[in-house]
Parts: structure tokens; C-alpha cells; sequence
């Protein structure tokens, strides 16, 4: 393989990584609380985009509050993950049951 090859499929790789940047980018998830009073949504960069609590907690003890928008962030967090993985194993052709190391 000559220079001029792996120049040209360094370009490749590159543009694969910018195409995955891209999609990963556009993914949004939420998740929300095992009460339904808390939901977040979060980006595919790991981005919290928005937290929204419902009124009924305005009376509840503010460390359950705290605690259920930890737990909720969490799960939310743990959804950009999977959906991450799925996307770029899917642009990558990667047979499904190998595991990205990230």
C-alpha cells in the first residue's frame, strides 16, 4: 500500500468520523423519574437539554427531588449511551453482538 493510499484512506476515516459526529448530534433522548414528575432530556454529546418537574413535588422533601433528578439524569445518560453505540456501530457494519470499547 503506497503513500498515496493511506493518505486517501485517512480522508475516508475522517469523513466517517465527521459523518458519526453528525449523527450522533442529532440524537435527543429522555427518561424520566419511576414517578413520571421528573423528566430530562439529553443530547447525544451528553448535553442535558432540559429537566422538568411537575408541580405535585412542590411540597416534597427537596433530597427525594435531588435524588430523583440524579436517578433520571442517570437514566437519561444511559440511554444516549446505548443509542450512541447502536448508531455507530451501525455506520461502522459491525456485526451485532461485537461491543465498541466506549
Amino acid at each position: 500500500m503506497g503513500i498515496m493510499d493511506k493518505m486517501k484512506q485517512a480522508k475516508d476515516m475522517y469523513g466517517n468520523m465527521k459523518k458519526m459526529q453528525q449523527e450522533v448530534d442529532k440524537i435527543v433522548v429522555e427518561a424520566s423519574s419511576k414517578n413520571s414528575l421528573i423528566t430530562v432530556a439529553a443530547k447525544g454529546n451528553h448535553q442535558i437539554l432540559s429537566i422538568k418537574i411537575d408541580d405535585q413535588l412542590q411540597n416534597s422533601d427537596l433530597r427525594d427531588i435531588e435524588k430523583q433528578i440524579l436517578a433520571t439524569c442517570n437514566e437519561a445518560l444511559g440511554k444516549v449511551d446505548k443509542e450512541v453505540k447502536s448508531k455507530m456501530g451501525s455506520m461502522m457494519n459491525l456485526p451485532g453482538g461485537l461491543k465498541l470499547p466506549f
